[in-house]
């Protein structure tokens, strides 16, 4: 997981901008959030809107009319972006699915390499009541960092037979990003003024050289994550880690996974799912 990260620089080739303007000008690109649609809006009216999205979820995603199927893609954030949804609308759909008598489990299809600190372990404490009510499964292709804390609280994880396939990544880091020597190789006299009152304000900046308290600081913090994280994994997988080597942030292929209790079978999303079902009957 990434618990903080400075800046990101994007590289755009000049020659795309005139199609990328075209599109972040129409009016279906304005918001970067999914929406849900225009034929379910009855069913907000009649039932709300979680229950809503769930239907819509199942009808997409679900091999079976009672599991519903969420799934985790792209990176993982609070609120989401660009196509993905956020964290706490994970979070939302549990608690709505927890006692929808309708919905009989949660499959978690994952696809991610994971995502920030922030607000994940509140999506893996959901799982973790979620599993007090019904049973949830996760299915997963590529479930790193943020998404393997979060299905470590599943039920039990099931991991497709291929090459490709990867969990893991149980680790934490910051990425910091100074500019501070290259702004003084550049000739370029770039300051942060503080108000008298505010002398520790945004000390770690890509402006100013990193000192070793704010250093120390972020380090404070980083292993703080990790021992969160760490410690969620021990307890969702509690008597199946074969090994402390999991808890250096080194990836796994399935058969290493299996070997080393990070997942419990192989299998596809339609195995995950039969087995949600055999969990609640």
């Amino acid at each position: 997981m990434t618990p903080l990260s400075n800046q990101f620089i994007w590289q755009i080739n000049e020659a795309e901008l005139p199609a990328l303007l075209a599109k972040l000008r129409t009016p279906e690109q304005k918001s970067s959030t999914l929406a849900l649609p225009k034929s379910y809006e009855p069913a907000v009216k009649a039932s709300g809107l979680a229950k809503a999205w769930n239907d819509y979820l199942i009808d997409v995603y679900s091999p079976d009319k009672s599991i519903l199927v969420l799934p985790v893609t792209g990176e993982m954030s609070r609120s989401g972006s660009w196509g993905n949804f956020g964290n706490e609308f994970y979070i939302r759909q549990l608690k709505a699915a927890a006692t929808d008598p309708d919905i009989k489990g949660v499959v978690l299809k994952f696809n991610t390499g994971g995502g920030t600190a922030d607000s994940t372990p509140a999506f893996a404490q959901a799982v973790a009541d979620f599993k007090k009510a019904k049973p949830i499964i996760a299915s997963v292709a590529s479930c790193y960092s943020a998404g393997y804390y979060v299905a470590s609280q599943c039920n039990e994880i099931y991991i497709e037979n291929q090459a490709a396939s990867g969990v893991g990544s149980i680790g934490t880091l910051i990425i910091y990003e100074g500019w501070a020597q290259f702004l003084k190789d550049q000739g370029i006299d770039m300051r942060i003024i503080r108000a008298k009152k505010s002398q520790d304000k945004a000390r770690a900046n890509w402006i100013e050289e990193l000192s070793p308290e704010s250093e120390a600081d972020l380090q404070a913090t980083c292993d703080a994550c990790q021992r969160e994280f760490e410690g969620a994994v021990k307890r969702g997988r509690a008597g199946k880690i074969k090994s402390d080597e999991v808890f250096t942030g080194k990836t796994y292929n399935a058969d290493q996974a299996l070997s080393l209790g990070l997942v419990d079978y192989k299998g596809d999303l339609l195995a995950a799912t039969k087995r949600a079902l055999q969990l609640a009957a």
